[in-house]
Formats: C-alpha cells, sequence, structure tokens
C-alpha cells in the first residue's frame, strides 16, 4: 500500500458544488485513472481518501489538501499525471508526496489559511473608513458569535483567538478587497463570511453580505 498526501485547487468552474460533490467527482476520478484505493474493513468499508477540511459552497482555492492509501505503489508524477487526465475542468492537482503510515491526519495538521475576499461595500463606506472599522475589530478582546449547537440551542462563542488578521487591500467603486488570515485550533476555525458578519455587528455595518461575495482560500498551511 502507499499513502499519497495530494495538494489540489478548485477554480471558478467548480466553486458552487458541495463538498460531498467533490468527494464522489475524486473518487470518480480515481476509478477512471486506475487508481485503486484501498477501503477499511468491517461491516461497511469506505475508501481511504481523506481532505483536510470541508469546501464552502462558493469558495475557491489554490491550496487544498487530500489524503489516500493506494493499494499499490505508484511513481508520483505518475500519480498527477493519470488523477488530473481523469479529473473535471476546475479541479487540478499540483503537488504530491509520498507520507508514512500513521502521520497526523490532515485535519489535526491544519494550523492557519490566508482568503482573498472581494466583496460590496454598504453606502458611505471608503478606503479610509473601512481601515478604521477593522482596526477597531482586531482590537476587541472578544467577538462574539452565537452558533446553533448539536441540540439546535444558540450559544454564544468568542471567535476572536481564531482571527490572525484582516486588512484592506483595495477599495474601488463601493466593493472592497480583503486578506484574511484564520488560525485552526484544536481543529476548529470560522468560516470566512462569519467574520464579516461579526463586523458589521460588532463594530459598524460595512460589508453587504450575500452571494456576490467572492472568496478565494490562496494558502492552507500544515504542520510539517
Amino acid at each position: 500500500m502507499s499513502t499519497i498526501r495530494f495538494k489540489f485547487t478548485r477554480g471558478e468552474e467548480l466553486r458552487f458544488i458541495s463538498h460531498l460533490d467533490q468527494q464522489r467527482l475524486f473518487q470518480r476520478a480515481f476509478r477512471r485513472a486506475g487508481l485503486d484505493i484501498a477501503h477499511s474493513n468491517g461491516f461497511n468499508p469506505h475508501p481511504k481518501l481523506s481532505f483536510a477540511l470541508a469546501m464552502s459552497v462558493g469558495l475557491m482555492s489554490d491550496s487544498e489538501y487530500g489524503d489516500v492509501v493506494l493499494t499499490r505503489d505508484i511513481d508520483l508524477m505518475e500519480f498527477t499525471k493519470r488523477l488530473n487526465a481523469a479529473l473535471p475542468e476546475g479541479l487540478k492537482v499540483v503537488e504530491a508526496r509520498k507520507i508514512p503510515q500513521g502521520k497526523t491526519s490532515l485535519s489535526a495538521s491544519l494550523t492557519d489559511s490566508r482568503y482573498r475576499i472581494e466583496v460590496a461595500l454598504e453606502d458611505g463606506i471608503d478606503e479610509t473608513s473601512l481601515s478604521d472599522i477593522l482596526n477597531t475589530y482586531k482590537s476587541l478582546d472578544e467577538v462574539i458569535l452565537e452558533k446553533r449547537n448539536k441540540k439546535g440551542k444558540l450559544v454564544p462563542k468568542n471567535i476572536r483567538p481564531f482571527i490572525k488578521d484582516i486588512r484592506v487591500l483595495s477599495v474601488q467603486e463601493g466593493n472592497a478587497v480583503l486578506e484574511l488570515r484564520l488560525k485552526y485550533l484544536e481543529q476548529q476555525s470560522v468560516k470566512p463570511e462569519l467574520v464579516l458578519q461579526t463586523v458589521n455587528q460588532s463594530v459598524n455595518p460595512c460589508f453587504v453580505i450575500d452571494p456576490t461575495i467572492v472568496m478565494t482560500r490562496e494558502a492552507l498551511n500544515l504542520k510539517s
């Protein structure tokens, strides 16, 4: 058997598919490429294919990771070539390396991520006022977000520890381009759109939260 960790990108063509649909696309691509995935034992065996974390619908990415256990060893260049030939437009493997059995899981290896966000601004918000709002936001000791627990009850959660940085890259014609950096703590983080929502709620309404927001995960970093 051979365990391979691969890095892939997701472009605009497939930004609106669900995480489950993406998993299915990869499983079909492995079959078409003739790359046999090992399966778990037991009554209901499942393919040994996992991803660092689920991708939100609407998200594009330059940096996603998956782990797969193949039944046979294969050259990494051959692996990448065959898998890319079987993947649809919008998904592309850009790196692959072999990892030892028992290595820390992808989800436990996550440290931080970087996003580029294009978002419309509320009337009257310019680059100076937006920068001031974000500086105030970053100075807060707590940023409370209400999230539903497993019982469906709304409970307050402080998401400030997850926010590494948020800053303005540019503002033009009522639209802003932001850079957002998030931390992963105990295999948890927060969705970028919820960060924008809490800026509106905690400091000043400045972002238009709707489906026109364009988000790209530019970097997803793992422990070495």
